[in-house]
């Protein structure tokens, strides 16, 4: 028997937690009101800084699970993100809209959810934002 036989390979909802941990934490913070004077109060909210950081995160994340699987595991983990990047593209803009919504209701402050939004895809985004 073969050493790698025995090694598990995680379930969908288990790589979906392994891979998108951090962005659902990146909302989550932005959703809750007290959290999120913190975490994302315009003079120095650390949240900011991270924001920028979830897409790239998920890719690292993705490319990290390919390369250590074998080549059945490795399909499946293509399929994976050929399915869950859109997912995360679309389902992120409402959770963007909830999330600036709850700062702005929060700080009174007047950030857009698009803008919210953009910092979760970037750098696919990046020419949006410059260019506003």
């Amino acid at each position: 028997m073969q050493a790698d036989a025995c090694v598990a390979k995680p379930s969908l909802a288990k790589l979906a937690l392994r891979i998108y941990w951090f962005p659902g934490y990146m909302l989550l913070i932005g959703v809750i009101p007290l959290v999120n004077a913190f975490a994302y109060s315009l003079h120095g909210g650390l949240g900011w800084f991270a924001l920028p950081f979830t897409l790239p995160f998920v890719l690292v994340r993705l490319g990290m699970a390919y390369w250590r699987g074998d080549d059945s595991f490795r399909r499946r983990v293509l399929r994976f993100a050929a399915v869950s990047l859109p997912i995360y593209a679309v389902a992120t803009a409402p959770l963007s809209w909830a999330a600036t919504y709850s700062i702005n209701g929060w700080l009174g402050t007047t950030i857009r959810w698009n803008q919210f939004w953009g910092l979760m895809l970037m750098p696919f985004s990046l020419p949006v934002l410059l260019f506003r």
